[in-house]
């Protein structure tokens, strides 16, 4: 916005400047060098009319703004008095005039072919960027995503980082029973009231990754515990109340496990991933249908030795 002004500026102060410098020399008379004032300012307007229709791709838009450029001054020049001219009466015809309408045309009908072609590649990159780093099933973003993440956070501070991990409950049985096309649809299913649940309560706090088959993960920053847990108690609620129908009119009651964790100065990001993972362990061996937190877990348990899969 700033650079557009200032380039509204020099349109202006430019032919006042140079027009000024012909003027001293006694090559043009003043009053044409005050016309180019009012010239710049007729464009300015013009100009804004016609960036501001977002109706027309932006390219069109420059287009129409050249040609308004290029044909007001001469357009001005055939209405005005003689005494206002700074150019001699050779310079501006209909024949200029026409070439360089042309002229314009033909360099912006190439300008377009260029931005076409470059917009497409964006789009391409922009794409082939989304697949890498989203789940192609249910479009959270995947494990490589979320390894990046743990990347990124293990160069700072746990402190206040929690790591929530969901497991959706008797999923094997769920594919053996129905197939894996339904399996799909649950995971989409359950994946839409996960993000929906996620997203109202933490906004752009909190991410969400699928790290594969049925286990998904919520990082968020900044919250506590109790958030997360009042989080899955209503994502939870919502599966209760808003049965899964399959395809051939069964009602599916989906339900999940989950482990909490939360980090602190002294703990590194992968501690508390290793510790959301014994906590969802627990949940599984012990509570099916729960979520643990990590820190109501006792240290030794051997129930919770479990190595990091993920």
């Amino acid at each position: 916005m700033r650079e557009k002004y200032l380039g509204h500026v020099m349109l202006v102060l430019a032919p006042l400047f140079d027009n000024f410098f012909l003027y001293t020399i006694n090559d043009i008379p003043a009053a044409a060098m005050f016309n180019f004032a009012w010239e710049g300012a007729l464009l300015i307007i013009v100009c804004e009319i016609f960036i501001r229709i977002e109706a027309l791709p932006l390219i069109y838009r420059c287009t129409l703004e050249f040609l308004i450029v290029n044909q007001i001054p001469p357009l001005v020049y055939f209405v005005l008095p003689g005494k206002y001219h700074a150019m001699s009466a050779t310079y501006f015809t209909f024949a200029s005039i026409i070439d360089v309408t042309l002229g314009t045309l033909l360099m912006f009908a190439v300008a377009n072919v260029y931005v076409n072609f470059l917009t497409k590649q964006y789009e391409e990159l922009r794409m082939a960027r989304y697949d890498g780093s989203h789940d192609g099933l249910t479009n959270l973003l995947n494990y490589d995503s979320f390894h990046n993440h743990m990347n990124e956070l293990s160069q700072k501070s746990s402190k206040h980082q929690i790591i929530c991990i969901l497991d959706i409950d008797d999923f094997k049985k769920l594919n053996d029973t129905y197939g894996h096309p339904e399996g799909n649809d649950v995971l989409v299913y359950f994946t839409k009231r996960l993000f929906a649940e996620v997203k109202a309560h933490f906004g752009e706090l909190a991410s969400v990754y699928r790290f594969g088959g049925e286990e998904f993960c919520v990082s968020v920053h900044g919250v506590t515990v109790e958030d997360c847990l009042e989080m899955t108690d209503k994502l939870a609620e919502e599966l209760r109340t808003k049965d899964y129908v399959t395809a051939t009119g069964d009602k599916i009651t989906v339900t999940f496990s989950g482990g909490i964790a939360l980090g602190c100065d002294k703990k590194d990001i992968k501690n508390v991933l290793r510790e959301a993972d014994k906590a969802l362990y627990y949940s599984k061996r012990h509570k099916k249908g729960s979520v643990t937190c990590a820190k109501d877990l006792e240290k030794k348990s051997t129930d919770t030795d479990m190595p990091l899969s993920y």
